[in-house]
């Protein structure tokens, strides 16, 4: 098990004044370049991918057609991304995990 940090004493060691100017100087710059993921390359292709699957197309089919041209992305990724709401990024509910009960209603 890791030991336990004792903040007390890393805060009397701690130059309060020096971090914080350091923090004021970060401030003025730009953040580090975040690295690009499958979504952000899948994003403007995102509407006609969906289309595609909608269609009959398996995420399989639509991986193996974007490594064609370039793209490899994993089947999962594919998935996760075209699963999520285009509103607020949240996985759309299918109505899979409905119990029989729930669904009989």
């Amino acid at each position: 098990m890791a030991e336990r940090i004792d903040y007390a004493k890393v805060a009397e060691k701690l130059n309060y004044p020096a971090l914080e100017k350091k923090l004021d100087e970060l401030l003025e710059k730009a953040p580090p370049k975040r690295r690009k993921q499958a979504a952000d390359v899948l994003a403007p292709l995102t509407k006609k991918l969906r289309e595609l699957h909608t269609k009959g197309w398996s995420y399989k089919q639509l991986c193996e057609e974007l490594k064609v041209s370039g793209l490899t992305v994993t089947v999962s990724a594919l998935r996760a991304h075209l699963t999520k709401s285009p509103r607020n990024g949240k996985a759309k509910r299918t109505g899979k995990g409905k119990s029989a009960a729930t669904s009989a209603h």
